[in-house]
């Protein structure tokens, strides 16, 4: 049960923001069909509901003001011009967020437990993004809108629900939220905003000088699918129900050594490549279980941050999206099997090696990009969201640590969100799907744990363990949702079925 205490709108702070527009690059247009669901539960059992209204509602309005200064986009729309014209992101003076004040009286200690729990019990802490509107013959589209819910004596909620074309994770966990929590915890206090909080919005080194026009390609595909993606983002009950695993970092070094015993030199091997495969295997073998195919490929797709990969890199405070998917294939059959695991791990780690050291640079040369997606819309495909990267258990209003973080976008999709932990060295995985599915998960996922230490001693490899040649095994950087959409996969490929080349 959810009352709503006060619904608002919010700009910056008078005479501090300039109209601004941001056009949107490739890596922009891939998202502007999917949206970004995000809940945030902090832990406070001494906020009372009078204290939530005299001091974190006013608290609150005032720190998001100050980050929209920096954080235009967040108070602007998506616009898309007349005539098909390229959408791009605009911020006019008095332009505003949506942020909404809620009280809830739903159990907190359920809702950020571990277990099982149904996917509809956690809709009413994600706000509805504002109605869509015609001005000029130009559909104006909000990107954003906000909702804190108080559990009185219990926690707070905070709730993010954005059109995915205004940027990744990156730009969206790592600047954005942390800008604002910052500056709710200082009391108003934006002096600190420097260097890393200050975000960079220059597209101009996103260039494309061999003249292939790929936003445009892009674009061109969807605007022809736009009546299909352009509805407004509801929020949907679905049949799903949710759970959050943890891999310890010393149970990831056991899924490691697993991983050598069987390829002593793999393309890449990191924390996030065991978590992944060893989550994929089971799944695979949760679905057969289940009744499902177990003939058909499986891909594993997770998106790489590609600021400093580029040449010259961008700067790690560049706003908007950029990233590239990395697509892991491999047979259900053989991830559903014995070594299932190890295969897994070792196909995704090999997809991240060929887009990190291909050809001509990561994003210089990217080859048969539409064929690739092509073939992962075909199948099972399995999408991995979120990153460890993003340290989100880092996060602080100033009210007490973060309890749990939910990715609410896992359930329109068959996806997962694999972040860090709230202690040192663990990895969170939540994962989604209907309840068959689910239970069988739990049960193999659970016994593979408890027989890990078994399976390494079989294969002798104890005390075997390749280091990277820096001394340590670095973990890739997967980046934030994107749906994967068909629509845009099986037309896209008909304009790259030969080796493409778009340049940044």
């Amino acid at each position: 049960m959810v009352t709503v205490l006060q619904r608002c709108q919010v700009s910056p702070p008078p005479g501090t923001t300039s109209e601004k527009s941001l056009p949107l690059t490739f890596f922009d247009l891939r998202m502007v069909d999917s949206s970004v669901k995000l809940l945030f539960f902090f832990e406070c059992t001494s906020i009372s509901k009078n204290h939530f209204l005299e001091s974190i509602i006013p608290s609150l309005k005032q720190s998001l003001s100050l980050s929209l200064k920096y954080y235009y986009p967040f108070a602007g729309n998506l616009i898309f011009p007349p005539n098909s014209g390229k959408p791009e992101i605009r911020y006019l003076e008095r332009d505003s967020a949506s942020l909404i004040f809620a009280e809830s009286s739903s159990d907190f200690i359920h809702l950020t437990g571990k277990q099982t729990r149904d996917t509809t019990e956690f809709l009413s802490f994600l706000p509805q993004l504002p109605p869509e509107s015609m001005s000029h013959d130009t559909l104006v589209v909000p990107i954003s809108s906000f909702q804190v819910t108080l559990f009185p004596d219990s926690g707070i909620c905070v709730g993010l629900h954005l059109h995915h074309a205004i940027g990744d994770g990156s730009s969206v966990v790592k600047s954005f939220l942390k800008t604002w929590a910052s500056i709710t915890k200082a009391g108003g206090d934006a002096t600190f905003l420097s260097g890393e909080f200050v975000p960079y919005y220059d597209r101009t080194r996103l260039r494309d000088p061999e003249g292939l026009e790929f936003e445009t390609i892009v674009w061109n595909v969807l605007e022809k699918a736009k009546e299909e993606w352009s509805q407004p983002h509801h929020l949907k009950p679905n049949n799903k129900v949710r759970a959050t695993f943890v891999i310890s970092h010393a149970t990831a070094q056991q899924l490691k050594k697993l991983v050598l015993g069987r390829y002593p030199f793999p393309s890449h091997i990191s924390t996030f490549t065991v978590t992944c495969g060893y989550v994929w295997s089971c799944l695979a073998k949760a679905r057969a279980a289940c009744g499902k195919d177990d003939n058909e490929m499986a891909h594993f797709v997770t998106e790489m941050d590609c600021r400093s990969r580029l040449d010259p890199p961008l700067p790690a405070t560049y706003f908007g999206n950029c990233v590239l998917p990395s697509v892991a294939c491999a047979k259900t059959a053989q991830l559903k099997g014995s070594d299932g695991f190890v295969i897994g791990a070792k196909s995704i780690g090999d997809a991240i090696h060929k887009s990190l050291h291909h050809t001509g640079g990561v994003l210089k040369t990217v080859k048969n990009l539409g064929l690739q997606w092509a073939a992962a819309s075909k199948g099972w495909l399995l999408e991995s969201f979120s990153s460890p990267k993003f340290k989100m258990y880092d996060i602080d209003f100033g009210w007490g640590r973060l309890k749990t973080n939910e990715d609410l976008s896992i359930d329109d999709c068959e996806a997962i969100a694999v972040g860090d932990g709230q202690n040192e060295g663990e990895t969170e995985i939540i994962v989604s799907n209907p309840k068959p599915i689910m239970d069988a998960f739990v049960s193999i996922f659970s016994f593979g744990l408890q027989t890990l230490d078994e399976e390494v001693k079989k294969l002798g490899a104890n005390n075997f363990i390749r280091k990277a040649a820096d001394g340590k095994l670095d973990d890739v950087e997967a980046d934030m949702s994107f749906k994967f959409n068909k629509t845009l996969v099986l037309n896209l490929s008909n304009y790259v079925r030969i080796d493409i080349i778009f340049f940044i």
